[in-house]
């Protein structure tokens, strides 16, 4: 399930500069709200455009678009991850404020039940930030999210590093789930 690296082969050189250069980036949150996304895309770009290179799937990364099937109308995610179709990660991007509250935006912009129904997955990963904040949750049919991750700040290098490695196993866990129901 987690075989990305035997499918794919060695990606490192690939990689390694994106990596590099989302360590290196000056995250700041005295910018707008636009800035701020840019700076979360160099990291979610590093790892998820890396493997859109190589995973053989349809891969589709979008911002502040429309998404009908898990997604209430007028409703739009900020970062979106499709795979094949399949909305598989989804993001909530705020300037300021508190990040627990801003990720309850990932459930309450979704269809009620829309996770785990009609060949959709049995749960949703996401995000949200607040400025230089970031945190990952899990979204399960009922509604209820779980955190998936410590509230990370990316002013800090230990911070970005650990960032890194959860994108990486988004996209692992997201391919496999995506594989699970459609075998």
């Amino acid at each position: 399930m987690f075989d990305i690296v035997e499918k794919v082969g060695n990606i490192c050189p690939k990689l390694t500069p994106r990596v590099e250069t989302a360590l290196q980036v000056k995250v700041s949150n005295d910018v707008t709200e636009s800035m701020q996304q840019c700076f979360i895309d160099v990291f979610l770009m590093g790892i998820v455009g890396t493997a859109q290179e190589y995973l053989e799937m349809d891969t589709k990364i979008n911002r502040n678009a429309n998404e009908l099937s898990m997604t209430k109308s007028k409703c739009r995610p900020d970062y979106l991850l499709m795979l094949n179709g399949q909305l598989v990660f989804k993001g909530e991007e705020k300037k300021a404020g508190d990040v627990r509250n801003i990720a309850l935006e990932l459930v309450d912009k979704m269809i009620p039940g829309s996770v785990g129904k009609d060949g959709k997955l049995e749960y949703l990963l996401g995000y949200a930030t607040a400025g230089s904040r970031v945190l990952f949750e899990c979204i399960y049919g009922d509604g209820k999210m779980s955190e998936c991750s410590d509230i990370l700040n990316l002013e800090r290098v230990a911070d970005r590093v650990s960032l890194l490695v959860i994108m990486i196993n988004v996209v692992r866990v997201a391919c496999a789930l995506y594989n699970a129901k459609n075998q």
